[in-house]
């Protein structure tokens, strides 16, 4: 066995020699900018990652009550993003008003076991045909998770 790994050495310094010196750089360079390559591609996916990281939200599951849907109002986008304190308190909800509304609005957190976590209350005016972000900034206590349960009523 010995015998045959000394023999691999040997055909492998046997082909080296035998290469020109400018082959034996263009393959190095290319290697080295093969192996910069894919670093900088990793580099680059790990900064996406970060800045996506950063921002933090996420588009949770949120109920809208069957009295609120009755009255024209309906949901587009939604997330749930941190306050300046860092916990997942903010809900964003874009409301659709397919009927004019005005009144307050009740948004509940439920935490996994179904024990409720926060509350927020906002007065609202829409008008037909009219849509608008809402924000529900929850105590800096009640930290939205995904596995939240949140109703608007």
């Amino acid at each position: 066995m010995k015998n045959f790994y000394c023999a691999g050495y040997f055909l492998i310094a046997v082909s080296l020699s035998s290469c020109s010196t400018t082959d034996v750089k263009e393959g190095i360079k290319k290697g080295i900018n093969k192996t910069g390559d894919v670093t900088g591609q990793a580099i680059g996916e790990f900064t996406t990652g970060v800045s996506s990281g950063v921002v933090k939200t996420f588009e949770p599951n949120v109920e809208l009550s069957e009295s609120l849907k009755s009255k024209g109002l309906k949901f587009g986008k939604k997330t749930v993003s941190n306050d300046s304190a860092g916990t997942d308190n903010l809900l964003v909800v874009y409301v659709i008003f397919d009927k004019e509304y005005k009144g307050d609005l009740m948004a509940k957190a439920f935490d996994v076991k179904g024990e409720e976590m926060g509350r927020v209350k906002l007065a609202v005016d829409g008008k037909t045909d009219d849509a608008k972000y809402l924000e529900f900034h929850f105590d800096k206590r009640t930290n939205i998770d995904f596995d939240s349960k949140l109703v608007i009523e």
